[in-house]
């Protein structure tokens, strides 16, 4: 398993993910969640990435699932495959607004890209994969998948309880993990993280993806509605533009100002702090505050 807020390895998530095909996973699949959708984004800098978005309602899905894998095990550790299971993880599929079923999208360079819809044959995925490949070589990205790095390896056994807890989904469980080990050993940003990250899907558990987005539209100087749609764009991937929303508010909002600094150092510990746009983003902050 990853240490954070990242992409995790698909057997811990095995038993959640009931809509693939009767093939074995790939290696480096990844089984797409709340958790682990931005680091899978942002780790696209270097890994070539298909996130193919599929149902046990989609007919032919799973031997659809199946074409794709066999195709992609050509390309084993060129491009890694990512699978969102749209029944259990709605509002992953609403933020990446996901239209029909079965869709896969590309996820490269921190960008999403759509890449086709609807079923098709493995006579037809096989030239886009290899034009894919191609691509990514081109382009000098990683030839591998990502593996855990000996830093995260180590991580503490009690994190490595709470992250369980997290994937398994419970809330409660890990929030409690998390709060005994940062008052053990503060200013942890594994911690932080995974406390920053359980309060985003408390946060946006029961909203309403686009009844969220036009409030903050409609209402730009209404701060909840823009700190709730900073935690949108930033659920449905969109970092920099949570970011520069929740900027934009701070210096137009003097008497918020507190409120809307402390969102966005969680949402920064959301991200990780090391994150480059995150960096870029504190130094806005900065000269807003002074």
């Amino acid at each position: 398993m990853t240490s954070s807020y990242g992409v995790m390895d698909f057997n811990t998530l095995k038993k959640e993910n009931q809509t693939g095909g009767t093939s074995d996973p790939l290696e480096g699949e990844v089984a797409v969640n709340e958790a682990n959708l931005e680091s899978l984004i942002k780790d696209s800098d270097q890994h070539l990435t298909i996130l193919f978005v599929t149902s046990a309602r989609v007919n032919g899905g799973a031997a659809f699932t199946d074409d794709l894998r066999s195709v992609l095990a050509k390309h084993a550790g060129t491009i890694r495959l990512a699978i969102l299971d749209a029944d259990q993880q709605p509002r992953v599929a609403a933020a990446l607004r996901i239209q029909s079923l079965p869709t896969a999208v590309l996820l490269m360079k921190g960008q999403i890209q759509p890449l086709f819809e609807g079923v098709v044959t493995k006579e037809q995925l096989a030239p886009v994969m290899e034009e894919l490949a191609g691509l990514a070589a081109k382009e000098g990205m990683h030839t591998e998948a990502p593996r855990e790095t000996a830093e995260q390896a180590a991580l503490p056994e009690a994190l490595e309880k709470a992250y369980t807890a997290m994937e398994s989904g419970d809330m409660d469980g890990a929030e409690k993990a998390f709060t005994a080990y940062l008052d053990e050993h503060p200013g942890d940003s594994e911690a932080k993280k995974g406390l920053a990250v359980i309060a985003l899907m408390r946060r946006t558990q029961s909203v309403d993806l686009q009844a969220g987005r036009e409030a903050a539209a409609s209402n730009p100087k209404d701060i909840d509605a823009q700190l709730l749609a900073a935690d949108l764009d930033l659920l449905g991937g969109h970092v920099d533009d949570a970011f520069a929303r929740l900027l934009t508010s701070f210096r137009d909002t003097p008497s918020e100002r507190d409120r809307i600094r402390e969102r966005l150092l969680e949402l920064f510990d959301v991200v990780g702090v090391d994150d480059e746009r995150v960096l870029q983003a504190r130094k806005k902050l900065s000269r807003l505050m002074f």
